[in-house]
């Protein structure tokens, strides 16, 4: 099992409320957004999705899992950050900014100019890192 797919198990086995309309919001955003590609792929060259709305219908059940999932898991990770209390240090800041400067081609100069000399609004990436690790191990000890 990958990393994300732990993460997505652990997330919808988690057990916390999500409220209705979030999850209708998220479903209608993702049906927009594959609504969108349908016409950029039509127009440029691509399928010619001529019919969206089938498409869409037999997408139907995987689209709700989508919608739950991009609706649930930033509750998640605030439920989990309030039971962990997990925070980033100076090393892993600078760290994910290496990281950062590595993947993208620049430097950690540059990283910092967007980001601040202090790596702070890094911050909440590092710890969203440290929270879905986290989970994962626990996925991993549980055997899920």
């Amino acid at each position: 099992m990958t990393r994300e797919e732990a993460w997505h198990g652990f997330v919808e086995n988690y057990d916390i409320e999500v409220p209705p309309e979030v999850i209708e919001s998220e479903r209608s955003f993702i049906e927009l957004d594959l609504r969108h590609r349908m016409q950029y792929d039509r127009l440029s060259g691509g399928d010619a999705h001529v019919f969206p709305s089938r498409e869409l219908a037999e997408q139907e059940e995987a689209l709700e899992r989508a919608a739950l999932f991009e609706a649930k898991e930033p509750l998640v990770l605030r439920a989990l950050q309030d039971r962990l209390h997990l925070s980033a240090s100076k090393e892993e800041l600078a760290a994910k900014a290496e990281e950062m400067a590595r993947v993208t081609g620049t430097t950690v100069d540059a990283v910092r100019k967007f980001f601040g000399d202090d790596l702070s609004m890094l911050s909440r990436e590092v710890i969203t890192q440290k929270l879905v690790d986290w989970a994962v191990e626990q996925s991993d000890a549980s055997g899920c």
